[in-house]
């Protein structure tokens, strides 16, 4: 049985999709099955890893209509996840994904598409990571209806606690009203320098108002974990010996043990 994991906060620009790849190729360079679902219409994980999304055949927009409309997705799921391109297998997104909202707006079903999807993965992944858009919409519902752990990316300034308070509220709702095993698995701190005043003083904050069990392994400002998505390639694949790969490599421990395994 998979663990689904979403990465996800209010705040765009908070490194969901670089973390979302470099946790995918960390997990799967440790044995793991991995799946890496791009869930934003903006198909910045798809890109990242080295994929052109406009030369797609088919993307997750076509297997939730699928889903949408009670058929079978068992045949397109082989054409559509991309495989043996990177250690973990890649579920790409499209623009057209920012259209599903409105097309099955009327279905009853609608917060469950992404659940009934990976219901069909399920037996083929140890790990499923969720890269989700900044906006709430109804891919962002349908993948923490989905999930069981959610990772929120944060910058170390005080303008980001707003998008982190946000997310906390999201979860809240989510958990009590479509998903009660939803669990927040950690804070991620990211872009940090931790020379700095500023960053020792929201890391603190982030302790003192969720506990130091929900900080998660700090992501250290590397120009190296910048450059890497324009090579379509993970932090392990560029650079295994900078300091962003080793601190990717922390945070992949980190994530095995809090989540089971």
């Amino acid at each position: 049985m998979a663990t689904i994991i979403v990465v996800a906060n209010r705040k765009g620009g908070s490194g969901k999709t670089t973390s979302s790849i470099n946790i995918a190729d960390g997990l799967a360079r440790d044995g793991k099955r991995v799946l890496l679902v791009d869930a934003d219409s903006q198909a910045q994980a798809t890109i990242g890893c080295g994929i052109i999304p406009y030369q797609l055949e088919s993307s997750i927009y076509e297997l939730l209509h699928l889903i949408a409309a009670g058929l079978s997705v068992k045949e397109e799921l082989k054409s559509t996840i991309i495989k043996g391109q990177k250690h973990f297998d890649l579920l790409p997104a499209r623009a057209d994904l920012s259209a599903l909202e409105i097309e099955v707006a009327e279905i009853d079903n609608r917060h469950v598409l992404m659940k009934d999807l990976l219901m069909e993965l399920d037996y083929l992944y140890d790990y499923i990571l969720i890269d989700l858009p900044p906006a709430l919409g109804l891919i962002s519902v349908n993948s923490l209806v989905a999930a069981r752990w959610l990772i929120i990316p944060v910058e170390p300034t005080f303008l980001s606690m707003d998008g982190l308070a946000q997310m906390v509220q999201i979860l809240y709702r989510v958990n009590a009203e479509l998903n009660p095993d939803l669990r927040l698995l950690g804070i991620l701190p990211v872009k940090c320098d931790l020379r700095t005043n500023l960053a020792k003083s929201v890391l603190d904050e982030i302790k003192q108002n969720f506990g130091e069990d929900k900080l998660l392994p700090p992501i250290r400002n590397d120009i190296k974990l910048a450059e890497a998505p324009s090579f379509g390639q993970s932090i392990f694949e560029y650079s295994a010996g900078c300091r962003g790969a080793m601190d990717y490599g922390t945070l992949v421990t980190s994530i095995l043990t809090r989540s089971g395994e």
